[in-house]
């Protein structure tokens, strides 16, 4: 079965948003792509936050308590929680998670940023 994993990645507070997202664009997403065959990673989108009041609006319409929306959300895809442990197994995948870590370091926040494993059912 398909699994993704969601990451709600929140910034470290010494850098700008723009800075942010720089770094994860032009940074950290080829280190995705350059780790891909290795960590057996199927697919990796990087989702980011507009800066417009529908943010407050609609948080405010459903009773969420409304705060500083993340930097970004990224997805990833493997064709299974097997993979996903196969892929970091290894000298050469516990290498890749020791770089991915220490790269996500440099840009997130990791004690407010979220992260969970999910199993997708398309609606519409």
């Amino acid at each position: 079965m398909p699994v993704k994993l969601i990451f709600v990645a929140r910034r470290r507070p010494e850098l700008t948003p723009e800075q942010f997202q720089d770094y994860w664009v032009n940074r950290h997403a080829p280190l995705v792509k350059e780790l891909q065959d290795t960590i057996r990673i199927k697919q990796y989108v990087q989702s980011y936050r507009l800066d417009t009041p529908l943010n407050a609006d609609f948080c405010a319409a459903r009773g969420i308590p409304f705060e500083e929306p993340p930097g970004g959300v990224a997805e990833a895809w493997w064709d299974s929680l097997e993979d996903v442990r196969a892929g970091f197994s290894g000298p050469d995948g516990e290498e890749a998670a020791r770089r991915l870590i220490e790269d996500e370091g440099k840009f997130c926040d990791f004690a407010t940023s979220r992260a969970f494993w999910t199993a997708q059912r398309q609606i519409i």
